[in-house]
């Protein structure tokens, strides 16, 4: 018999229209398993047995580290157990790349943790939900999926947990990947994989170090004075990460503020407003290559969402600059 935990967090799957306005997360763990069957995805063949779990029930726009740092937790507990064989997380789209990053980053286990969601609710007449939870539970509980890593399923494809993020607010596939590419998708109700996800070492699950983090993101823009980046600091950030034009271009103020942060000890990562592609050090006159002289580290091809999360773990665990190679390590490895 093969066991899967279905650990819900809330989000656009678990959420209903509320008398209070608009849609709010309400349904369990066991809500969304027992709703399978009348969607029409209850069965999944001989051997499969799912265990239901409830973390939080909320959306994920409202998440906090320490929301993000008891889900990494939650599924490292699960995964002590030695009766199950993989965990299935649902969670709420708009910060599901955090989450996978974070999971992605700490877990240290050849069994597969399958993030996925929704984006219709379950009381909308054409909810994605059980489809996408359906396939989940089948990517967890298949054999190919040992030693993949963390996975996102969502909309017929499987998606690896570092590099992913929502590219589109409403679209059924809401998801992309620097690479361009997806691991694999669900045929028939079979997952099968095109490529092997690459593995990181891992690093320790968050303590409460890492939820004490502040890592801000400021934007780059035209006029862009450094002010916001100052009030950051004002405010206590530990780390920031600027999103640059372009290839990761802040401009010269931001840039002094830049040269500023990392004079106090404030770990500054570069990526780019863009979305997608690789930050690359190659303008002058307040581009990448002066943020860089300043301190900055360039982000590569990681989004500056799920670079914001490496940055707090390692900020949690190591002393500013060993932090600082370390990243500047892993970005350069892929992460």
């Amino acid at each position: 018999m093969t066991r899967i935990v279905v650990l819900a967090t809330g989000g656009t799957i678990a959420s209903r229209t509320s008398a209070e306005g608009g849609s709010r997360a309400s349904d369990t763990a066991a809500d969304l398993i027992e709703a399978l069957p009348e969607r029409g995805f209850g069965d999944f063949g001989d051997g499969i047995e799912l265990e239901a779990q409830d973390i939080s029930v909320k959306n994920s726009f409202s998440f906090t580290f320490a929301d993000l740092s008891r889900i990494a937790h939650a599924v490292a507990e699960i995964l002590r157990r030695e009766d199950v064989d993989g965990v299935v997380v649902t969670h709420g789209t708009d910060t599901m790349e955090e989450s996978l990053a974070l999971l992605g980053f700490t877990h240290d286990d050849p069994r597969p943790v399958v993030l996925t969601g929704a984006q219709r609710s379950p009381d909308h007449a054409d909810s994605d939900g059980p489809r996408n939870l359906h396939e989940a539970i089948l990517i967890a509980a298949a054999p190919e999926s040992r030693d993949q890593g963390v996975l996102l399923s969502f909309g017929g494809a499987i998606h690896s947990a570092l590099g992913t993020r929502k590219a589109h607010t409403l679209d059924m596939q809401p998801f992309s990947h620097s690479s361009g590419g997806v691991l694999g998708g669900v045929v028939e109700s079979r997952p099968h994989f095109f490529a092997t996800a690459r593995r990181v070492e891992p690093l320790p699950l968050p303590d409460e170090s890492f939820e004490a983090q502040r890592v801000d993101m400021v934007l780059g823009y035209p006029g862009a004075d450094g002010a916001l980046l100052r009030a950051a600091l004002e405010a206590g950030s530990t780390g920031l990460v600027v999103l640059g034009a372009g290839a990761g271009n802040p401009g010269a103020p931001m840039v002094d503020v830049i040269r500023e942060a990392t004079a106090q000890g404030v770990l500054v990562g570069l990526g780019t407003r863009t979305g997608a592609g690789h930050v690359a050090v190659i303008y002058g006159g307040g581009g990448a290559v002066d943020a860089v002289a300043a301190g900055a580290v360039p982000l590569g091809a990681l989004p500056a969402t799920q670079a914001r999360i490496l940055m707090a773990l390692l900020q949690s665990t190591h002393p500013i600059e060993e932090a600082r190679e370390l990243l500047q390590a892993r970005v350069a490895a892929g992460t």
